[in-house]
């Protein structure tokens, strides 16, 4: 009896020591694979592209200001996206090209600073917000239209689609090259993203070839924008004709001596942007709405729709106004009045920017 409870015990032994042995070898490639993880693939570019890539996807802001550097992406791709911008315009001289180039240096800083807050405001809800309140980008504060520029950045229209490739060029220093698409034409391109070890982070620092990029689809955008003017023009003409002369017939309209306007007056006008302004806009509209929409085309059909809203709405509060006489309503279509006509310079600007690409004028808003 007691010697079979003595194999027991030395056989209970030998089996706690196999088991003592998995478990400390277990530890020690758990140990292993870390410290292989850490110093072999946990620095590396390949692991901090692809943290930013699942970072996008999960909204992770702060592990994309991690591997990101921010200041030095928006500042070289502002640099790019700046330094031609007049370059094709022959109704500018040298020294006013001079001067407007002179002009995005020094509002370079607020731009780029304000850019990158919009960024990280853009990453949890994947919408770009427009400025508002004291914002220094908020309509054309720096003299500049802010919302066109970004539009003219391609970064709303440019979807992440692969990691293509990632080669180091020095020890501190790789090249990725990242597949991206552009929306609005399906073309495809790769980009070649700067990547630079910083205290043992790879960060991405530059878009190399940003300016390639925009070079590159400027001309394939600009031909379905071309098509698509042409295409709306004569919708455009015929109505600002009529909207010339009801603007003419307002103004008559919304004329008194004194100028205090009667009930009678009040009545008239309202009647008159009823059945008149209102469904003229709304009948242009339409038949805009009912041109397809070329290539590179899209910003500038949803501009004239949204300029086409808030003249709707402005004239809808200013007949409110009217009616209740309230001061409130007044603000409310001055305002959104506002908004629309900053919308129609815009507007001018698409156009004439692509008349001048094209070597020829236009007029057509």
């Amino acid at each position: 009896m007691k010697k079979i409870d003595w194999q027991d015990m030395l056989a209970q032994g030998r089996r706690r020591t196999r088991i003592q042995r998995i478990v400390a070898i277990l530890i020690m490639a758990a140990v292993l694979g870390y410290v292989f993880w850490y110093f072999f693939y946990a620095s590396t570019p390949e692991y901090a592209l692809n943290q930013l890539q699942q970072a996008f996807k999960t909204k992770n802001q702060a592990t994309i200001e991690k591997y990101c550097d921010m200041e030095s992406i928006t500042g070289k791709a502002y640099d790019d996206l700046t330094r031609d911008m007049f370059a094709h315009d022959s109704d500018l001289t040298t020294e006013t090209k001079v001067m407007f180039e002179t002009f995005y240096m020094k509002i370079k800083p607020q731009v780029v600073s304000e850019t990158n807050s919009l960024i990280l405001d853009y990453i949890p809800y994947g919408q770009w917000a427009t400025p508002t309140g004291d914002n220094i980008l908020k309509g054309r504060q720096l003299g500049i239209d802010y919302e066109y520029l970004v539009e003219r950045s391609q970064f709303r229209n440019t979807e992440f689609m692969k990691i293509d490739s990632i080669r180091k060029t020095g020890s501190n220093e790789a090249i990725a090259r990242i597949v991206v698409k552009d929306s609005y034409t399906d073309t495809y391109f790769t980009l070649n993203v700067v990547m630079l070890k910083r205290n043992g982070d790879w960060k991405v620092t530059e878009i190399r070839n940003y300016r390639d990029y925009l070079d590159f689809l400027s001309p394939i955008q600009e031909t379905g924008l071309k098509n698509y003017i042409q295409a709306t023009s004569d919708i455009i003409e015929k109505y600002g004709d009529i909207l010339d002369s009801q603007q003419t017939r307002f103004k008559k309209l919304d004329k008194s001596s004194d100028g205090i306007l009667t009930a009678s007056m009040r009545s008239t006008l309202v009647s008159y942007i009823r059945s008149d302004i209102i469904p003229a806009l709304e009948k242009r509209q339409h038949e805009l709405d009912n041109i397809p929409v070329n290539d590179g085309a899209q910003y500038l059909a949803s501009q004239r729709k949204e300029s086409t809203r808030l003249t709707v709405e402005a004239w809808r509060h200013f007949i409110e106004a009217l009616e209740s006489d309230s001061p409130n309503e007044f603000n409310m279509a001055k305002s959104y009045q506002k908004d629309a006509m900053d919308i129609d310079y815009r507007i001018d600007d698409v156009v004439k920017n692509t008349a001048i690409s094209s070597g020829k004028t236009s007029t057509i808003p």
